[in-house]
């Protein structure tokens, strides 16, 4: 029975009964002294009965020419982003590669960059969530996300550190908090929602959400209605936990629109720990995200695909930290407790 679709090196190694990266040695000619001889024999064959024909840019490899791997990040401003480009570029020059940057918000549309590019790997970080259109045959690993079928990611342990931030509030004396969400709809932001409102549910806090898109201003606008909003309502907000510390700029902006004090009368918490955190005043509250670390080490294990290393649906998590600052005390009506 046939499916209509092409058949995926996925394909043959089932049919060989071989892993991926066997596959991927084969047909990236790199399997001499790796590959027993019978066992390149049984690949060829299983990928002749499929009627499967690699990629021949994935599979070339270039003789005494450079190597390219491609980096994919949804947004070139993003200070986070930025620190992931540089931990993952540093890694991939000091293993001999070339790097090629792509600012996409989807998979998709890194598939496009990839087709226009002779490129021999891909690590795309934080990107919308979706199915896998990436030519099997070109290794990849994800950042910061739920990986698609039959890819290795790197990602953040949130859940806890997110938990702890909630603890953090709720130790100080708050029992009425603002969750303003990234409006972007990925897992890892999915995860935030799911922790913060499952920490304030385990607490008995009372937990309102607002959500704006990853911008200064949007924040600012969107954090000042929700707040007018409970006000209005009769319920004392006292704290707002931002999915990511551009998020709680806004938020700072807000409470000084409405005439209140960071954090006399707000506290203000963010995700990410860049620059800027310390660079307000007070200083934010924030869970610190390696940003440098998580693109270092998601190239380490991008390279080891590339070398035929089997690291295929393996998710590997870092571990988040909350960072206590100025920017968080007990509230105006309570003392902590």
């Amino acid at each position: 029975m046939t499916t209509g679709k092409p058949p995926t090196s996925h394909d043959v190694a089932r049919l060989a009964g071989v892993s991926q990266s066997t596959v991927s040695l084969v047909f990236r000619g790199a399997a001499r002294g790796r590959v027993a001889p019978g066992t390149q024999q049984a690949v060829l064959d299983a990928a002749r009965r499929l009627g499967f024909r690699p990629n021949a840019d994935a599979r070339r490899l270039r003789v005494g020419g450079p190597r390219m791997v491609l980096i994919a990040i949804p947004d070139i401003v993003n200070p986070f982003f930025a620190r992931v480009f540089t931990g993952a570029r540093g890694t991939a020059r000091e293993a001999g590669f070339q790097v090629v940057l792509s600012v996409q918000r989807d998979l998709a549309s890194v598939a496009a960059d990839v087709a226009g590019q002779r490129v021999d790997a891909v690590l795309a970080c934080s990107l919308d969530d979706g199915g896998r259109p990436l030519d099997d045959s070109v290794p990849a690993v994800v950042l910061d996300a739920e990986p698609p079928q039959g890819m290795g990611a790197v990602r953040f342990d949130i859940a806890p550190a997110l938990t702890e931030v909630v603890d953090h509030l709720y130790r100080l004396g708050h029992r009425d908090i603002l969750h303003l969400r990234a409006d972007v709809d990925t897992s890892t932001f999915r995860e935030r929602a799911a922790a913060v409102d499952a920490a304030c549910a385990a607490r008995g806090m009372r937990r309102a959400r607002a959500a704006a898109a990853v911008d200064r201003d949007a924040a600012r606008d969107t954090a000042r209605a929700a707040l007018r909003r409970e006000h209005a309502a009769g319920r004392a907000v006292t704290a707002v936990v931002c999915d990511d510390d551009i998020l709680a700029v806004g938020a700072y902006k807000a409470a000084q629109a409405e005439g209140l004090a960071v954090p006399g009368d707000l506290s203000v918490t963010g995700v990410d720990n860049v620059d800027l955190a310390q660079a307000l005043t007070p200083e934010l509250t924030t869970v610190d995200l390696p940003g440098e670390t998580l693109g270092a080490m998601g190239m380490r294990r991008l390279l080891a695909a590339v070398d035929g290393a089997d690291q295929a649906a393996e998710v590997v998590r870092l571990p988040a930290r909350l960072l206590i600052r100025g920017s968080t005390a007990p509230p105006p009506s309570r003392s902590s407790g």
